[in-house]
């Protein structure tokens, strides 16, 4: 074959070679160039919560006539982040159990047997999808105790954590260890006693002093009397048994009953446990008799009110 016509022979090969390359090429680049769209709805995880305990364990003991610090801790968790976590609402319960949590939620706090808080204070910052909480309680001086010398040995106190998000999905748990509530017997005396002026040889007749003591705890109580000091002024002295003291009013000396230096549980005289602020409180009722022959001065001492458990 003449040398041209080899040439033209390969001159058109190549050339087709070539349309067919470029061809391919242009296929090739249209598909990896090809833009493909994507989307995707988050939908809303409902939160957990764990981990919850309370604080003192595994017992609280109450603070006579006044509020005890008492913790509710948990971990709040939401999958869809820490802002569902800011924007959602709690309710946290602190509980004696035979009252239950649903009873506590739909009642309201009563400061007897349920307590209720509607905020927690973060114990940690908020980690990706986890929050740590602290919850405090004032817990009252009259809670009702629920130790082997109570009326509700059988129960325990204990906390419910309800999470809501900002999406409305609710996470709710109880705690694992259930302390108890002690008995707490304490009382509130009067803080003193004043037979104000008598002269030597002279009672109080039908004046009375009295003093007011009132439930302090959370039980049921009676009371204690005694003189740790008896009443003197420099190197004198008036007599222990000189001081009397009743239940009910009374002419010096009546039917009262005179002081010693031992502890004497007066009858007649008896507290129930309060279920409220409101005071449960008695009276007792002092007279005084100076000795003849006692020399003048002002005169004092120290009485001791002491609480008695009664079931």
């Amino acid at each position: 074959m003449p040398a041209s016509d080899r040439f033209s022979g390969y001159l058109g090969t190549g050339l087709v070679a070539a349309i067919l390359a470029a061809g391919l090429f242009m296929v090739l680049q249209t598909v990896f160039g090809a833009s493909v769209s994507t989307s995707v709805t988050v939908g809303n995880a409902a939160p957990s919560v764990t981990a919850i305990t309370i604080s003192p364990n595994p017992t609280i003991t109450l603070t006579a006539n006044a509020t005890t610090a008492v913790q509710v801790n948990a971990t709040i968790t939401d999958n869809n982040g820490c802002a569902d976590i800011t924007g959602g609402t709690t309710t946290v319960l602190l509980y004696r159990s035979g009252y239950s949590s649903s009873t506590c939620l739909s009642a309201g706090q009563d400061s007897l047997r349920c307590y209720v808080a509607t905020a927690f204070t973060a114990s940690s910052t908020c980690s990706t999808t986890s929050q740590n909480t602290t919850t405090t309680f004032g817990v009252q001086y009259f809670a009702q105790a629920t130790d082997a010398s109570s009326s509700f040995s059988s129960q325990t106190w204990r906390a419910t954590v309800i999470f809501k998000d900002a999406n409305n999905a609710t996470g709710t748990a109880d705690d694992g260890t259930s302390p108890n509530v002690a008995t707490l017997t304490a009382i509130q005396p009067t803080s003193s006693i004043n037979y104000g002026t008598l002269a030597a040889g002279q009672d109080t007749g039908s004046t009375n002093q009295v003093a007011t003591t009132s439930n302090a705890g959370n039980s049921s109580t009676t009371l204690q009397l005694r003189a740790t000091q008896t009443l003197t002024s420099g190197s004198n002295t008036i007599a222990t048994s000189s001081q009397v003291y009743s239940t009910s009013t009374f002419t010096y000396a009546g039917t009262s009953t005179a002081l010693t230096d031992s502890l004497v549980t007066v009858g007649g005289f008896f507290l129930t446990a309060p279920t409220s602020q409101t005071l449960v409180s008695q009276g007792t009722f002092w007279g005084l008799s100076v000795p003849g022959g006692t020399a003048t001065g002002t005169y004092s001492g120290t009485n001791e009110f002491s609480a008695l458990f009664q079931p």
